[in-house]
């Protein structure tokens, strides 16, 4: 598990190293779950360079993107529509989170995040808090079973999967190679 994910990830993005580029069939499956932003207001956890954020905010949304690395953000911030994502630095995780609205957020995103979070109930319990009611959190991660032997880390398990998808009045999951997408809702 990483233990300061702000040095992890920021060692990372400033030495260039980049991750899977957002897909037209993950906007797809994300646009069947959200519908038009309409203004509406969202945040993207661990926005990374943006990609996720700047589709939102072009949909409609008043988008947040949080990310605790700087150099992710600061590649984040020159991107195509970067002027209407409001990039925030962060530590979701941090003892002293970044101050965020309880019940703003109409939608909530982690892609490729929730593999990675340390404490994960505390996050979900957060995510929840975030979420407006009949909010939701679109959750894109790895599988661990379906992942290259070596990458098994960067997935989560069954057991990480059923305590991602317990206590949700609403799971939808739509399985992309070795992605799964949840569509989640309090």
């Amino acid at each position: 598990m990483i233990d300061n994910p702000t040095a992890y990830w920021e060692d990372l993005w400033a030495g260039g190293r980049r991750y899977r580029q957002l897909t037209d069939s993950e906007t797809a499956a994300l646009g069947r779950h959200t519908g038009p932003g309409e203004g509406r207001s969202a945040l993207d956890i661990g926005s990374s360079d943006g990609a996720l954020a700047r589709h939102l905010a072009d949909r409609g949304f008043k988008t947040t993107g949080l990310d605790c690395a700087p150099s992710a953000l600061a590649l984040a911030s020159t991107g195509p529509s970067s002027n209407v994502v409001t990039f925030c630095h962060g530590d979701i995780e941090s003892p002293q989170p970044p101050p965020l609205p309880e019940s703003a957020f109409a939608v909530v995103t982690a892609r490729l995040v929730y593999a990675f979070v340390k404490d994960k109930p505390a996050f979900l319990s957060r995510v929840r808090g975030l979420l407006v009611p009949g909010g939701l959190f679109w959750v894109v991660t790895p599988m661990a079973a379906r992942v290259p032997a070596g990458q098994v880390s960067n997935g989560i398990t069954t057991a990480e999967e059923e305590l991602l998808t317990s206590g949700w009045s609403a799971v939808r999951a739509t399985d992309m190679d070795y992605l799964r997408c949840f569509a989640l809702r309090p």
